[in-house]
């Protein structure tokens, strides 16, 4: 795997990565030192309405972990106000990519 890196100035450098590191889970321990072995396990996480392409995140309400589909999350993100960064990072991203027409006057 290779990173490429770029300063502010002109330099460039490329950083490469000689071993990727291994990890193995044999068990988790949950509540009282039972043995886990799936997400569904954990007495926090509600496994339903799990779907392919859910995301998981805290329901303050119930104390559990919950799916849900990416398109609320957006929802959300955008109801609350999109960071500023995140706003022009996509104004240069989608830069000549997404135009709109409103004609001529």
């Amino acid at each position: 795997m290779t990173y490429k890196v770029s300063t502010a100035s002109t330099a460039s450098y490329s950083v490469k990565q000689q071993s990727v590191a291994k990890f193995k889970v044999s068990a988790i321990l949950g509540v009282g030192g039972t043995s886990v072995a799936n997400l569904a396990d954990l007495s926090d996480v509600s496994i339903s309405g799990i779907q392919n392409g859910f995301v998981l995140t805290y329901n303050s309400s119930t104390g559990k972990f919950v799916a849900v589909d990416p398109d609320t999350v957006l929802s959300n993100a955008v109801t609350g106000g999109l960071p500023g960064t995140f706003v022009n990072e996509l104004d240069v991203v989608l830069d000549d990519k997404i135009d709109l027409d409103a004609g001529t006057f």
